[in-house]
């Protein structure tokens, strides 16, 4: 990983065994990543930077301005806090208790938590309880449709993932999917699981891939824009 100007703008070069470049906006504070494949010519790169500079800033400006209750960001998990669960926004309550635990009450989520506790302690509390619940909505949710699109997963993890929202492993059939996806609503995730299914049947982002999701689930389109309102960007080449 290096990094690079262009137009006095700094963004991180990464260079792999791809053979496509993707550009990326990364929270909390807008920075910009690039990853090219190896033999890719600096020229190359900085002309698709350019080509792409207004959704640059447009995208890095909004992540800014935007940010709010994102998992792994430096929030410091204080009572009255923001926090988001299922696409709705609640107020941090903190109380004391013998034993740790979250509940929703209202606008409020309330978090269970010893004396003394430190940022660190209720981010777990806060993390494990977004795992679970997003456990069950996804298991439900690829029960749902593997039927549907006529595939068969050999099962999925939930991981601290920063710059997707999910993956599929076409070799293993096995899906990935973010903890941020708890903060999501439920067609935002439900995308994500159609997508990641899909991806059983083409592997790439190409025209079959689209008709399939045209066919499955009409409307995601409109669907990923607000999935990705003030989460990261991604653009393909």
């Amino acid at each position: 990983m290096k990094i690079i100007k262009i137009h006095d703008i700094e963004i991180e070069l990464e260079k792999k065994r791809i053979k496509n470049m993707y550009l990326k906006v990364l929270p909390p504070d807008g920075r910009i990543r690039i990853s090219a494949p190896y033999r890719m010519s600096n020229d190359r790169i900085q002309a698709f930077v350019l080509d792409r500079m207004d959704w640059l800033l447009k995208t890095q400006e909004r992540i800014k301005s935007n940010y709010i209750g994102y998992i792994g960001s430096d929030i410091g998990y204080l009572d009255g806090e923001p926090v988001l669960f299922n696409g709705i926004k609640y107020t941090l309550s903190l109380q004391e208790g013998k034993k740790a635990g979250i509940s929703l009450d209202e606008d409020r989520l309330i978090m269970l938590v010893r004396p003394k506790s430190t940022p660190d302690q209720r981010k777990k509390i806060l993390n494990n309880w977004y795992r679970n619940a997003l456990y069950e909505r996804i298991n439900i949710l690829i029960n749902k449709w593997e039927p549907v699109i006529g595939v068969k997963a050999e099962g999925f993890t939930i991981r601290s993932m920063k710059s997707r929202w999910g993956s599929c492993n076409i070799r293993t059939r096995r899906l990935s999917f973010s903890l941020m996806l708890a903060q999501k609503s439920l067609p935002c995730v439900e995308y994500v699981v159609v997508h990641e299914l899909v991806h059983l049947l083409e592997g790439s982002h190409n025209h079959l891939f689209k008709a399939y999701m045209d066919s499955f689930l009409p409307g995601w389109r409109q669907i990923k824009k607000e999935l990705n309102r003030a989460e990261p960007g991604f653009i393909e080449k």
